[in-house]
């Protein structure tokens, strides 16, 4: 058990703020594969990125199900000293530290466009899509169950070592109404 006063994100907001930058860069990637001349051809990078869209978005629905359905079942109630953080804060936060992240993605998905087409950007764009419907089944399980997962803002981005990540918590609905505190 944690002691002393930390933050939380809820999990949906930082899984959906993840996802929407990975489409982000699989549609500009995608985007950029269709106008500039490939070596494979539009016909061919075309029908490879849709085969790689497919996976993606299985990958992405399917990916870490358990450990999260694990992670809800598990999580108690949020103590008193817990600061929630704002949805609209969670997502400028993860913008600010992912925006290298998503200008390199955005020039490696269209420098690949050369090569391949729109078969990267498509892939990506696909795994972002599962992702995001990932998040909303969790917010689906959410509404069931009337408790709103959190997770350590310090946690970064939920999808990288499992073991690194704390346990989450939980809260009531209303916990998602929660104001910025402090204005800055």
């Amino acid at each position: 058990m944690l002691r002393g006063t930390y933050a939380r994100a809820r999990v949906v907001v930082v899984r959906e703020a993840v996802a929407r930058t990975l489409m982000w860069i699989g549609a500009v990637g995608a985007l950029a594969g269709l106008l500039i001349p490939s070596l494979t051809g539009l016909g061919l990078g075309a029908l490879i990125g849709a085969g790689l869209f497919v996976l993606g978005l299985l990958v992405g629905l399917l990916q870490r199900r358990r450990w999260f359905a694990v992670q809800a079942a598990a999580a108690e109630k949020a103590a008193f000293a817990v600061t929630l953080e704002p949805p609209h804060e969670t997502r400028q936060r993860l913008a600010r530290g992912h925006a290298l992240w998503l200008l390199i993605g955005i020039g490696a998905t269209a420098a690949l466009g050369v090569v391949a087409g729109p078969a990267a950007g498509l892939g990506v764009l696909g795994y972002g899509v599962g992702m995001l419907l990932s998040a909303l089944r969790l917010a689906r399980w959410e509404r069931r169950e009337e408790k709103l997962l959190w997770a350590r803002t310090d946690d970064g981005r939920l999808f990288g070592r499992r073991s690194a990540v704390a346990e989450f918590v939980t809260t009531g609905p209303a916990g998602g109404n929660v104001k910025a505190v402090v204005h800055g």
